[in-house]
């Protein structure tokens, strides 16, 4: 199949999902408390936001402003509206656009599992220290391995540093790292798991069949050996 034949199935995993990473109801709440922002006049930036919902998540905890930058079109009318259910339209804004050219600072920056749109996590991270304003905060989920990849595994994801790896990267890139965890099996399990019912949903033989593979990817591959880490870092 190509990338083309695939999307469909894509936004249908996300589309019953409340976020679309290894990221439980805990956790999110943890980081929200950890993302506390230093004043009140902070603003967000979530780039690469998906369904907008820990950005919004955020904003209605601490009252703070944001902005939401997403490239594909089919997030935002959802992102709209859960900001309008939670009265947070005047303010966060959802832009559908490509994040890799936003250009403004903020003090509280938001990429998760969107490292990729610049081309890996050691470029990303480049950019997302230009845009972490001096003070501020960066919460920066991204892939890594929990245990050495089988060469198919490997194919599949790239290579991945491990958590300490990561965390160097980090540093290497300007910021202190504040907060290093990563997602639990049960994460793991609970988002792939909901992320395949998307596509069952669909109900034809060929989401069936995608989903039959998804599903054997990772219960008999990378389950346990790709992990998701959770850094929250500030600027040197």
């Amino acid at each position: 199949m190509t990338d083309q034949d695939l999307k469909p199935f894509f936004a249908a995993a996300a589309a019953g999902l409340t976020f679309n990473a290894p990221l439980g109801e805990l956790r999110a709440a943890d980081l929200i408390r950890r993302l506390a922002p230093a004043d009140p006049g902070w603003r967000a930036l979530d780039l690469g936001c998906g369904n907008g919902e820990l950005l919004l998540r955020l904003s209605d905890a601490y009252a703070i402003s944001g902005d939401g930058v997403e490239r594909e079109p089919q997030d935002k009318p959802h992102a709209d509206e859960r900001a309008r259910v939670l009265g947070l339209t005047e303010q966060v804004t959802f832009h559908t656009a490509d994040a890799t050219t936003w250009e403004t600072p903020a003090e509280l920056v938001l990429n998760v599992g969107a490292s990729h749109i610049w081309g890996g996590t050691e470029q990303a991270l480049a950019v997302l220290h230009r845009l972490t304003k001096s003070g501020g905060l960066l919460l920066f989920g991204e892939g890594c391995y929990e245990a050495e990849p089988t060469a198919a595994i490997r194919e599949t994801f790239g290579d991945l540093p491990d958590l300490a790896g990561l965390a160097t990267l980090c540093v290497a890139a300007g910021f202190r790292p504040l907060h290093v965890a990563v997602s639990t099996i049960g994460e793991w399990d609970d988002f792939e798991s909901d992320w395949r019912a998307g596509i069952e949903r669909l109900g034809t033989p060929e989401a069936r069949a995608f989903a039959d593979r998804r599903r054997d990817e990772y219960l008999g591959g990378y389950r346990g050996t790709v992990g998701f880490a959770w850094l929250i870092l500030t600027p040197a």
